[in-house]
């Protein structure tokens, strides 16, 4: 029989018996587990990655279950994950683009402050999902920069479409040849590059979380995305100044 004072000691706890244990009384009272969580979280939430059980802040199971996973997996796979990654988050960043189109007391407003930051996260959001979730597809920082061009390119293609086909039709203008251009060239350049530079606080992440063996924390690429959204907001606030259309 456990005693009531050693249900607070560590090696008391369920995940360090293979088989029978006595659970704390308390215990018979909370709802049963549902199943439904994901592997990589009940890796990263195991008491064995405790310093007190462990004696270091590092978590040698998410580390070791990390190099289990990426041994089998083949390069040819986490290639056709990362391309889907960035095919899917550029799409879906379209949605800053589509409210952006939106001529609201709140236009101006949004182009500057709002528009960058979902635009900017949106297009990460593909790896950001690996990053977190399957981070042993993760082999080579270039996985991060291929993924943002890309996820750039196609974003600033569905949004040059929209702005030229639907938000300026019938409205005139002077040169309507060169706004096309300029979007497809500058525009495009632009999210490519913001893109960039967020993808550099991704590696910084993923090489951390590499570094200390413990789960990925967006908080260390938290400056490369302000610098991304800075620059991306900067930008609009410039052309919107200069030509309404832009």
């Amino acid at each position: 029989m456990t005693a009531p004072e050693d249900y607070f000691d560590i090696n008391a706890e369920p995940s360090g018996f293979n088989g029978q244990f006595d659970p704390d009384p308390s215990e018979r009272k909370i709802p049963p587990i549902d199943g439904k969580e994901d592997e990589i979280s009940t890796i990263r939430d195991s008491v064995q990655n405790e310093p007190a059980f462990t004696g270091k802040l590092q978590q040698p199971q998410l580390g070791q279950w990390l190099a289990r996973k990426r041994a089998a997996c083949t390069l040819p796979g986490n290639i056709v994950v990362t391309l889907v990654a960035a095919l899917v988050a550029g799409p879906f960043a379209v949605v800053g683009a589509f409210m952006s189109g939106q001529q609201t007391i709140f236009h101006i407003l949004y182009l500057i402050l709002f528009a960058p930051v979902i635009e900017e996260l949106l297009k990460q959001s593909g790896m950001v999902y690996l990053l977190e979730k399957k981070p042993y597809r993760i082999f080579s920082t270039s996985q991060f920069i291929v993924a943002a061009v890309i996820s750039a390119a196609v974003f600033a293609s569905i949004e040059n479409l929209m702005y030229i086909h639907f938000y300026t039709a019938g409205q005139s203008m002077e040169n309507f040849v060169g706004y096309c251009c300029f979007r497809w060239t500058v525009c495009t350049a632009l999210h490519v590059v913001c893109s960039v530079v967020a993808s550099i606080g991704l590696i910084r992440v993923w090489k951390k979380q590499l570094a200390d063996g413990r789960a990925a924390n967006l908080a260390f690429g938290f400056n490369w995305f302000v610098t991304a959204m800075g620059l991306h907001g900067l930008y609009n606030l410039i052309v919107t100044i200069i030509n309404p259309h832009f």
